[in-house]
């Protein structure tokens, strides 16, 4: 070779001693049957040389691209950071690259990074983040869905979502039941709940778990107890705020911890004290909960393990096998933000 020249798949064979067409069997991964000491020998050549397969020559020989698209909600939010790291973790000895899109809730915008990941024939379709409540988005994707499928795609759910395929998720109504009742033990009566958008299919789960446990528990159930904080730091703060111009409580459940966090805040800021006249509770146990105004008692969603059951879900189905769907359930860490009610 001469000086600066880029290492070919013939300079490997030159040094294995072999064929191209052997050489590339063996960095491609054909099924053409290749003798264990020859491929050693290509594999051995190839690592003194630091040669790269070039993966759209590779994608030719294996009809894969080695690629799988990811469709959050916003990649900046840390509950799905940690999905997303758990999920290139898991796929990374398998030689798989992700591409991450954020769809900002928006139906359309999430139409169309489904179709352009279909363009870039990426081998799977990963839907990290909830679906939406929308006819015509719930329609359109399943069509798309169903059309990649038939071009031989794989398609996973991390989420609840409308769209019918294998999954990995996290029970929701089960965590808002186990944290109405952790505050019901503590004699709260009045336990406030700060929602997320209503278009997300996982708001609408959550919800439906805390008013089940409210009626089950025998708390008090009341609609101005519940306000819709959009899944942000201000909203969670400015959701309190309006509650506690319109009712009285002794805890706030958040379908969320930013939301958890900017309530605790705004209750601190207006001189109500956290825990000792008003709990608070979240939900997720990001990386910030125990940071904030007060430390604050959540529901940890095992985010970074639901990104890496995801990925070994995934492989498995790549590889042809049919794996059973996968739930997986928090644990309550207790923190400063939740006492007793007060008398």
């Amino acid at each position: 070779m001469t000086g600066g020249s880029r290492v070919s798949l013939r300079h490997v064979a030159e040094l294995a001693g072999v064929s191209v067409a052997t050489a590339s069997r063996v960095m491609s991964d054909s099924s053409h049957p290749v003798s264990g000491s020859t491929r050693d020998r290509v594999l051995s050549a190839a690592e003194s040389l630091g040669f790269e397969p070039n993966r759209l020559a590779r994608a030719l020989v294996t009809a894969r691209s080695q690629t799988i698209g990811v469709i959050v909600h916003d990649i900046s939010d840390p509950y799905f950071g940690d999905i997303v790291k758990g999920l290139e973790d898991g796929i990374h000895a398998s030689d798989y690259r992700l591409f991450v899109a954020s769809s900002d809730r928006d139906p359309e915008k999430e139409l169309n990074y489904v179709r352009a990941f279909q363009a870039q024939q990426v081998d799977a379709l990963v839907f990290a983040a909830s679906g939406l409540n929308d006819p015509t988005y719930e329609r359109d994707l399943t069509a798309l869905v169903e059309r990649y499928r038939r071009a031989g795609g794989v398609a996973v759910v991390l989420s609840d979502h409308s769209l019918a395929a294998p999954r990995v998720r996290f029970d929701n109504r089960g965590a808002l039941t186990e944290m109405v009742a952790y505050l019901a033990e503590r004699g709260h009566r009045r336990v406030a709940y700060i929602t997320g958008p209503p278009e997300l299919a996982v708001c609408e789960v959550r919800f439906g778990g805390y008013r089940a446990a409210v009626k089950d528990l025998g708390l008090d159930a009341d609609e101005a107890l519940v306000e819709d904080g959009r899944f942000t730091l201000r909203g969670g703060g400015e959701a309190v705020a309006t509650l506690l111009g319109r009712t009285d409580f002794t805890a706030v459940l958040a379908a969320n911890d930013l939301m958890a966090i900017g309530a605790t805040r705004e209750l601190v800021v207006r001189g109500v004290a956290v825990p000792g006249s008003v709990s608070v509770a979240g939900l997720d146990d990001i990386a910030i909960a125990e940071y904030g105004p007060v430390p604050l008692t959540t529901m940890r969603l095992p985010t970074y393990e639901l990104g890496q059951r995801g990925a070994s879900l995934l492989l498995r189905i790549l590889d042809g096998q049919e794996p059973d769907d996968q739930l997986i359930v928090g644990e309550i860490i207790e923190r400063e933000s939740v006492t007793s009610a007060p008398v």
